[in-house]
């Protein structure tokens, strides 16, 4: 515990040293069960991470119909679709990777993360694997550019989120991981080979990474900011 506070010590000079000129930042802090909690300031590393993530339309366009004005009986259809999956991997300079997955609503502020992928962070400095299918995701005005009128899968160029996380880790085992990718899954434990309508995210391609219930599982709540510039994307 000692070496990692150490090291998220070191992180925050360093970082704060750099004056975090840029628009690719964390400001988190990490609160372990029983344990002092962490404040962690990275950077995201935009020569890896070069999309803020994609979105896609979480839910089928809605037909609606009505009278059109000085017509009888006349109908028009419109499309009302204001929900976006968005799965984001940000890998940071100190070698973390934050893989997110959660529903964007543009008529709200917030929304939750994925009640079955969720989140993971990995590996780096931290040296951990924290993973949860709790918390919650808040963008206000203007926090994420999602193009609502394109029905399609889109990159997201730049985003601006708080975020409030809550999952577990083990207090023994580390983690080297640096990229972590997706898989389709039946049970939400095994990745398939299969189709499916559920992802998990996964270091090995064959098992979830899921709430982790071992016998030195430790709870933990991550709170702060993340802001990600994607310049290279250009938005839809």
């Amino acid at each position: 515990m000692l070496r990692l506070i150490s090291v998220f010590l070191l992180l925050s000079s360093f970082f704060w040293g750099c004056g975090l000129k840029n628009e690719n930042k964390a400001e988190v802090s990490i609160f372990p069960d029983g344990e002092p909690s962490l404040y962690f300031l990275g950077e995201v590393d935009s020569d890896i991470t070069t999309s803020c993530g994609q979105a896609t339309p979480a839910t089928a366009s809605t037909g609606t119909t009505g009278t059109t004005p000085g017509s009888t009986g006349g109908t028009s259809g419109t499309t009302n679709n204001t929900r976006f999956t968005v799965i984001s991997q940000l890998i940071f300079k100190t070698k973390e990777t934050l893989n997110l997955r959660f529903i964007y609503d543009s008529t709200q502020i917030q929304g939750r993360i994925d009640p079955q992928q969720g989140f993971v962070l990995a590996g780096g400095l931290f040296g951990r694997t924290v993973q949860g299918t709790q918390g919650t995701v808040e963008w206000f005005n203007q926090g994420i550019n999602i193009d609502t009128g394109l029905q399609s899968a889109q990159q997201i160029s730049f985003f601006n989120l708080e975020i409030t996380l809550n999952g577990t880790y083990s207090t023994t085992a580390s983690s080297s991981t640096n990229v972590l990718n997706s898989c389709n899954t039946l049970d939400g434990v095994n990745c398939t080979s299969g189709t499916s309508t559920t992802q998990c995210f996964t270091s090995d391609n064959r098992t979830c990474l899921v709430q982790n219930t071992t016998t030195d599982a430790k709870s933990v709540i991550i709170r702060g900011t993340l802001k990600c510039n994607a310049p290279n994307i250009v938005p839809q």
